[in-house]
């Protein structure tokens, strides 16, 4: 039945993303491995939940897309997710044109907080809304631990 609608979608014309493994392109001997998302969340849950002044996070991919948010009510992961691939795009650019080297971290301070997107290796971005009255030492050092526990999950 999968393969008759497999081949009838290909037959119409419609691009689709299949997840099964069934489908799935392997080189021979290789080994899929899928990222948790489940454990993902749990680690960005653990984050806001434990530092102490940080109101949300969330990890997306640098073409703007949510792998796990844990945003304040009210906050649409998908634009929050868009709007941090656009500023790490932004960055960059300036960075290379001013002669910076590549981006580590983007610090934007507003009259109620920060917003602080650092690089968590290439394929995802990590986002974190603290308060304005939050430690920027603290943070700093929490970001840096969390990055490391979340690139270990997207290996």
């Amino acid at each position: 039945m999968n393969e008759f609608l497999l081949v009838l979608l290909i037959f119409l014309g419609l691009s689709i993303v299949v997840y099964s493994q069934k489908f799935r392109p392997q080189k021979p001997g290789s080994l899929t491995i899928m990222i948790n998302t489940a454990k993902l969340n749990s680690v960005l849950q653990n984050f806001v939940s434990d530092t102490s002044e940080v109101e949300g996070a969330a990890l997306v991919t640098p073409d703007g897309l949510p792998l796990a948010t844990m945003l304040p009510m009210g906050m649409d992961e998908e634009r929050v997710s868009a709007m941090s691939a656009a500023m790490l795009s932004l960055g960059d650019r300036i960075g290379n044109e001013l002669s910076r080297g590549s981006i580590d971290r983007i610090y934007v301070e507003g009259s109620k907080g920060y917003g602080i997107l650092t690089s968590c290796g290439e394929d995802a971005v990590f986002l974190v809304l603290a308060s304005e009255s939050a430690k920027q030492g603290i943070i700093m050092l929490e970001i840096k631990r969390a990055v490391s526990e979340l690139k270990l999950l997207l290996l």
